[in-house]
């Protein structure tokens, strides 16, 4: 038998609840990446199985946390003696101590290389149930921490400078008009706070002046921002399944990736938080500057990530590609108001990635919620190897006037017991011929706005096809998820001067 042990650290979830503006959030994340950092460093000569040590060397790991919340090692160790000296290091460049941080540890004897790491998995899972008081003066301490300005500790372990540029949330949004007119876009996000403590006044000036210098080209959209999060599909599974030697090769992979997606998101304009594992977390614009093939949205993003993912996949399959399985990454996407509280985008992007999207059949998915500034909001998940997503990115290439959306939603929702006879014939021509008769869609073209919208239709109701035993899901209920998909592409492609 051999021993192995897992160190855990939090409270990651209750210190981002205290963020309310991206540098808040990196600071939080930041601080746990750092004190993970410091626990790595207590180990130099012990055999870590996950995460892979992160070589300082190369600039690519900069500014963003690439350390994950727990760490696993084979071979006995003295885990308490380890997490002290790692405290004591973390304060100095902190100021926060144990009397915040949670630090456990778990250690089992196990007969055979593989499953250590899920039974050291379950056993912290257990441990993290339990919330240990945290003091009012602690919190106090770590809030001054997350609001601090410029010349930290943190941005120069990060970034190995003193001053750490960290965008705020209008910054990101309005990115787009960086490629329209540089100059003119860096002199208006002058005028915010570059200690990202700007108030309302100056973000209301900011936008006053971006839509006097930008006026033919504002969309609704400069007003709002994406929050992120990402998760790797049957990671656990997979890693429970390998000896350690192919963890640690599997890790390395992991590591890559973050740092390869990073650099992808910072090209878009949007700003990483974390990359720990297969986990990711950032935000983004709605829409980031054209290139070769034409103006690039947030789902296009997305597809860029999951390139990079496919190099872990690839991975897998060179370790064996234990229980047959692949790996896929899914997301949760919250599209809100700039104004809109940043936790509780937070809390919707991970609601939408665990409830939703992890929930969708075969994973490898996408569930997204729009919540516009007037109230209304529209939600979806899709898998992303159905046709159905290819046809959901065609509508956000297609401009179309607010009336025809309007129209296509009106006729089909006024036509829903016709609709029923069509879904229950299973037979394409006909709701072709539906088209052509309400819709008024002729000639029938695919490519045409209509065209899309009808092979759409027929595409939700194909994957909603009951399996034996399994109940309908109503006809009402897909021309809703139709309906929000058609809002959603309307609001992406682009909305004008509206601040709904």
């Amino acid at each position: 038998m051999k021993k192995y042990t897992a160190i855990n650290i939090g409270p990651i979830l209750d210190t981002f609840a205290m963020a309310k503006k991206p540098r808040e959030l990196w600071n939080a994340s930041y601080m746990f990446s750092c004190l993970m950092e410091c626990i790595i460093d207590e180990l130099p000569s012990c055999n870590i199985i996950s995460p892979a040590v992160l070589d300082w060397s190369k600039p690519v790991y900069y500014e963003v946390g690439l350390y994950p919340d727990r760490v696993f090692i084979e071979g006995d160790i003295k885990a308490d003696e380890v997490i002290n000296k790692a405290l004591e290091n973390f304060k100095k460049i902190t100021g926060i101590g144990i009397d915040y941080v949670n630090v456990m540890s778990v250690s089992v004897d196990y007969d055979k290389p593989s499953g250590a790491i899920r039974e050291l998995n379950r056993l912290l899972d257990c441990l993290e149930l339990y919330k240990r008081p945290v003091t009012d003066n602690s919190l106090k301490n770590v809030a001054s921490l997350l609001h601090g300005k410029n010349k930290m500790k943190l941005y120069a372990h990060a970034a190995s400078k003193s001053k750490f540029s960290i965008p705020s949330l209008a910054e990101i949004a309005t990115y787009r008009l960086k490629s329209v007119d540089a100059g003119n876009w860096l002199r208006i996000c002058g005028m915010l706070n570059q200690d990202d403590a700007e108030t309302e006044a100056d973000e209301d000036v900011f936008y006053q002046e971006i839509k006097k210098q930008f006026k033919t080209e504002y969309k609704s959209y400069y007003k709002y921002i994406c929050v992120v999060q990402a998760d790797g599909d049957n990671m656990g599974k997979i890693v429970s399944a390998l000896d350690t030697t192919k963890v640690k090769s599997l890790s390395k992979s992991l590591l890559n990736y973050g740092s390869q997606a990073c650099k992808a998101i910072k090209k878009y304009g949007g700003f990483p938080i974390y990359a720990g594992g297969d986990d990711l977390l950032f935000i983004a614009p709605v829409v980031s500057s054209s290139d070769s093939q034409g103006t690039r949205t947030i789902f296009d993003l997305l597809s860029a990530i999951d390139s990079l993912y496919q190099s872990v996949d690839t991975e897998v399959g060179h370790l064996g590609r234990p229980l047959g399985l692949h790996t896929s990454i899914s997301y949760g996407l919250s599209i809100s108001y700039y104004k809109y509280p940043l936790y509780e985008a937070l809390k919707s992007a991970r609601e939408l990635l665990f409830d939703k999207a992890k929930h969708v059949e075969g994973k490898n998915a996408i569930a997204w919620c729009l919540r516009k500034h007037s109230g209304s909001g529209f939600v979806g998940s899709l898998c992303k190897n159905l046709e159905i997503y290819a046809s959901f990115s065609e509508l956000m290439k297609t401009s179309v006037d607010e009336s025809t959306v309007s129209a296509i939603a009106h006729k089909l929702r006024e036509n829903q017991n016709l609709l029923d006879i069509v879904r229950n014939s299973n037979e394409k021509d006909r709701i072709k011929a539906f088209y052509n008769k309400v819709m008024e869609e002729s000639p029938l073209n695919d490519n045409s706005y209509k065209g899309v919208t009808r092979n759409l239709l027929w595409e939700l109701f194909d994957q909603e096809r009951p399996k034996p035993k399994e109940k309908a899901k109503k006809t009402e209920d897909i021309l809703e998820t139709l309906y929000g998909m058609l809002r959603t592409a309307k609001f992406i492609n682009g909305e004008g001067d509206s601040d709904e």
